[in-house]
């Protein structure tokens, strides 16, 4: 159940939910913002979709919110079941052997505040095992473990 809770309030979850409803189209941004594409930012995408839920139960109530929320939830489930969380995977694994000990290290930061690049390595007893490159760190460690993954050979 955690899992597919957190699939499904995810930023990814949330961001594919205001892109249905074509909410970027609706937001007010700053000229930056617009120029380098934040109305097709998933951060921003979900975080005003939060926004709109919380506007529609201050406006409507729980029972208004709740109908808009479960318009949505029957397809995100489906695709939660889908979802492969790669560090989760991995570190079930690791922890088998109580001896080994896995541990993300950022090692790279690039790119201007609205559009960051993260490189996170996956190390394993201290033998880098993956490398990762996201525009979060949490997107930068997934693509580690999911390395790290495919050269154990799951």
């Amino acid at each position: 159940m955690t899992k597919l809770r957190a699939a499904t309030v995810c930023e990814n979850a949330l961001c594919s939910f205001a892109k249905e409803i074509g909410l970027g189209e609706h937001l007010e941004l700053g000229k930056g913002e617009i120029v380098s594409g934040g109305r097709e930012r998933p951060s921003i995408l979900a975080d005003a979709f939060e926004a709109l839920i919380a506007a529609i139960y201050l406006d409507g109530g729980i029972e208004k919110a709740r109908e808009f929320v479960l318009r949505f939830i029957e397809k995100s489930v489906k695709k939660a079941k889908a979802y492969k969380d790669y560090k989760t995977t991995l570190q079930e694994i690791i922890q088998r052997n109580p001896e080994e000990c896995v541990e993300y290290v950022l090692v790279d930061e690039s790119g201007p505040d609205h559009d960051k690049r993260f490189e996170v390595e996956v190390h394993i007893n201290s033998n880098i095992v993956g490398r990762g490159i996201g525009r979060s760190k949490k997107l930068a460690e997934q693509d580690a473990a999911r390395q790290a993954l495919e050269l154990m050979g799951i």
